[in-house]
C-alpha cells in the first residue's frame, strides 16, 4: 500500500511539472523578447531628448527632496551627463545620467558619509533618483548595470 501511495506521488508530481499555464508562458516569451531588445540598444541613433543645460541645480533639487535634512547636503564628484536608458512599464525611455556623491544627515542627526547617487534626466527634468547603496542599487534594469565612469 506504501508502495502504490510513493508511486502515486511521483507519477502527480511528473504530471503537474509538466502543466505550464498559457500566462506563465507568455511571460517567458515577453522575456525573451525584452532581453532581445536590451541587446539592440543603440544610444547614438536614440532619441534622448535635449542635452541637460542646468542639470546641476535640477539633479540636487531631486536629491533634497528625497533626503531627511535636505539644508545638510553636500553634493561632491557630479559627472558630466551621459546618453542612457532606463526601463519605465516596460518600455525604453532614453536620455542622460549622472552620478554624484551625496552628504547628508540622517535621521539622528549625523552624516551618513558619501553615499553614491544615480540620476536620470530628459529634457531636464530628473525621471529617477537612486541610491547605489540600496537594493538593487548596481543596476539600472536587469540586464543593464550603472556605468559612474
Amino acid at each position: 500500500m506504501k508502495k502504490i501511495a510513493v508511486v502515486g506521488v511521483i507519477l502527480a508530481s511528473f504530471v503537474l511539472s509538466g502543466c505550464e499555464s498559457p500566462q506563465m508562458a507568455e511571460a517567458k516569451r515577453k522575456d525573451a523578447e525584452f532581453a532581445a531588445a536590451v541587446k539592440n540598444i543603440n544610444l547614438e541613433t536614440a532619441d534622448v531628448g535635449e542635452q541637460p543645460k542646468n542639470y546641476k541645480e535640477v539633479v540636487e533639487l531631486a536629491i533634497r527632496s528625497q533626503l531627511k535634512d535636505p539644508d545638510s547636503a553636500k553634493f561632491s564628484a557630479m559627472t558630466t551627463p551621459r546618453k542612457e536608458v532606463m526601463v519605465e512599464n516596460r518600455a525604453f525611455v532614453y536620455g542622460y545620467s549622472t552620478c554624484l556623491y551625496v552628504n547628508a544627515k540622517n535621521s539622528y542627526g549625523g552624516y551618513t558619509g558619501d553615499q553614491l547617487y544615480w540620476v536620470f534626466l530628459r529634457n531636464n527634468q530628473v525621471l529617477r533618483v537612486k541610491n547605489t547603496n540600496g537594493p538593487y542599487g548596481g543596476i539600472i534594469f536587469v540586464g543593464r548595470p550603472i556605468n559612474c565612469n
